[in-house]
């Protein structure tokens, strides 16, 4: 969530610590919270600890009108090169645990949804094997309904808990969420835990699962590098990669950013790259796109600027 951009008073600082009693970083650099390495400086950066941090600082920030902007593990962000005027949130220390319930996973929105994985995994209990290899935290899989060709993060969620930009707690079952194609209804709030139920299978079949995923994601996907996952959505019976493939962009670079030459739909950050670079690359792509087949891609990543 960012609202409207102001300056914001060289004391604010100090008071915000005061009000919430919250760890406060200034001049945070967001290239450290993304996994396309960019971003420029933001004003504030705090880690919330618990609900009691949570609920002071979005009190604080709502009577002092400050823009403010969640974070999860950064895969599907690009912050602009002059950075964030405002302060960045990320859920941090209780927001973080997780604990098998029988057949349930129950974790907090600032959970690394890999871990969640893997502690399924160790308690042989399928249904998120698929999602080994997703980056990012359980809160912004399930906002953004994370997921594959046929499977997406919803398939296991239970219910979800949610404070909304105001402060209000609410509980939401499966069935009162509407989940789309990397999309939720769960807009304009923050998911501080999620409740995944499982079913009960043999460890090695589960494991072979993910073998599998991890050998594919290798293939297909350009592992280790600076990159923020698909740049686009997909269009209606047509990948985004497809398209931009078969226009022979794969490698075509500008400034410091390259398009893959493993999956068209990743760009990288060859480590020279900046904001402005990826921003430039977005509409180049987009626009021939546009020119050649008349589609309109739509970004997956969000730009924050």
């Amino acid at each position: 969530m960012a609202a409207g951009r102001r300056i914001i008073k060289t004391d604010i600082g100090q008071k915000l610590v005061s009000a919430t009693g919250v760890n406060l970083r200034e001049k945070e650099m967001m290239s450290k919270h993304t996994t396309l390495c960019l971003g420029g400086p933001a004003d504030y950066f705090v880690e919330v600890q618990n609900e009691k941090q949570l609920m002071s600082l979005l009190e604080f920030v709502n009577e002092n009108k400050m823009p403010f902007y969640v974070v999860g593990g950064g895969s599907n962000l690009l912050f602009g090169d002059n950075g964030f005027r405002g302060i960045i949130i990320k859920l941090a220390g209780d927001f973080q645990t997780i604990d098998v319930e029988g057949n349930s996973v129950v974790c907090g929105g600032g959970a690394v949804f890999a871990a969640v994985v893997k502690k399924s995994i160790e308690c042989s209990l399928s249904g998120l094997e698929y999602f080994i290899a997703i980056p990012g935290t359980v809160g912004a899989a399930v906002y953004g309904n994370a997921g594959l060709k046929d499977i997406w993060a919803d398939s296991a969620v239970d219910c979800v808990e949610t404070v909304d930009y105001y402060g209000k707690k609410q509980l939401f079952q499966r069935n009162e969420i509407e989940f789309k194609y990397r999309s939720s209804s769960l807009k304009n709030r923050i998911i501080t835990k999620v409740k995944f139920v499982l079913k009960k299978a043999d460890k090695n079949d589960i494991l072979n699962v993910v073998s599998k995923e991890i050998e594919r994601r290798k293939k297909s996907q350009p592992i280790g590098t600076k990159n923020a996952g698909c740049v686009f959505k997909n269009p209606q019976d047509v990948s985004a990669g497809s398209l931009i493939d078969s226009l022979g962009l794969k490698k075509f670079t500008i400034g410091g950013i390259s398009i893959s030459g493993v999956h068209a739909n990743f760009f990288i950050n060859n480590g020279s790259g900046s904001s402005k670079d990826m921003e430039s690359m977005i509409t180049f792509v987009r626009n021939k796109v546009k020119e050649k087949f008349n589609i309109d891609l739509k970004t997956e990543i969000k730009i924050i600027k």
